[in-house]
């Protein structure tokens, strides 16, 4: 059975569309945690842990994507302390800062996340939260 034209003009328009969404997704960088992080950069994270004095051996670790309903209960329901590592990559500066939940939630200390967005562009950003 032969395509009409009008069958062939929406064909060629959904393959056009298709090309124009989906090719414009970039991957901007590289998210790691848990194992992974440690063993690409465990010296910055160590250096967070080290000036922050954090003590995270007893807590329980959690997943970002992987325990993603947990994860978002618990910041929705829990007061939590983010402690920052941003690595320029073009400088090769070093800021590091901790940032204290200030709802009126109760704090568990007894999770903690640990991840890294590596950007491609230039930074390398390393998150340590302690629920």
């Amino acid at each position: 059975m032969p395509l009409s034209m009008k069958n062939l003009i929406i064909i060629l328009c959904f393959i056009f569309a298709s090309s124009i969404s989906f090719g414009q997704f970039v991957k901007a960088g590289n998210f790691y945690e848990l194992s992974n992080l440690w063993s690409i950069d465990s010296v910055s994270v160590k250096q967070l842990l080290n000036t922050y004095k954090l003590d995270i051996s007893k807590l329980d670790t959690i997943q970002y994507f992987k325990q993603f309903d947990l994860n978002l209960k618990l910041h929705k329901n829990f007061s939590h302390d983010t402690y920052v590592y941003i690595l320029n990559k073009k400088t090769g500066a070093v800021t590091m800062e901790s940032i204290n939940d200030i709802r009126s939630y109760p704090k568990l200390n007894k999770y903690v996340m640990v991840i890294c967005f590596d950007l491609d562009l230039n930074e390398k950003v390393i998150n340590i939260k302690v629920f």
